[in-house]
């Protein structure tokens, strides 16, 4: 009598991983439901909305540029590096308010003028993520700098700081 081990030991094997792979895909379904419960919401400025879902205003360079050149008092230019980075170079007026888990409140900055945020980073992501942050505490005029730093500096715009006086 032969013994087909192969065989044998492959029929439990595939049942087991058809178990597990059928488990996985239940937990996986219950996991994605649970995330998009209808009933969840996020507190903007303390109130539950439902669905919620921040989409970013974006301002061009040239546009933040007419503003700072015609010397608007409507705009405030919130750079979201790093206190040390900020020192250093920063869109000229713009105040320093670092990306942070979570914003500590009060936050020091004017709800009545539109604020423009900003950072080095390739796709906006620390600017939109504090951006959405301000807009969920009542922040009703938040707009993000399209490009971000690295397109004012490729714009060749002015910039300010410790490097900027050094290179005078």
């Amino acid at each position: 009598m032969r013994h087909h081990a192969g065989r044998l030991s492959s029929f439990p094997m595939a049942w087991a991983l058809g178990l597990l792979t059928g488990a996985a895909l239940l937990f996986a379904a219950a996991g994605s439901a649970f995330a998009q419960e209808p009933d969840e919401c996020v507190f903007v400025d303390g109130e539950c909305v439902k669905g919620y879902q921040y989409v970013p205003d974006f301002i061009s360079p040239e546009e933040l540029k007419k503003s700072i050149d015609t010397r608007s008092d409507r705009v405030v230019i919130v750079d979201t590096a790093a206190p040390l980075i900020w020192e250093e170079e920063r869109i000229p007026g713009a105040m320093n308010l670092p990306w942070a888990h979570s914003l500590a409140l009060p936050v020091q900055l004017p709800r009545d003028k539109t604020l423009v945020l900003y950072c080095a980073c390739k796709d906006h992501e620390d600017s939109v993520d504090m951006a959405k942050k301000l807009s969920q505490v009542g922040y009703l005029d938040v707009k993000v700098l399209r490009g971000g730093w690295f397109k004012w500096l490729d714009l060749k715009y002015p910039v300010a700081g410790k490097s900027a006086e050094e290179a005078k």
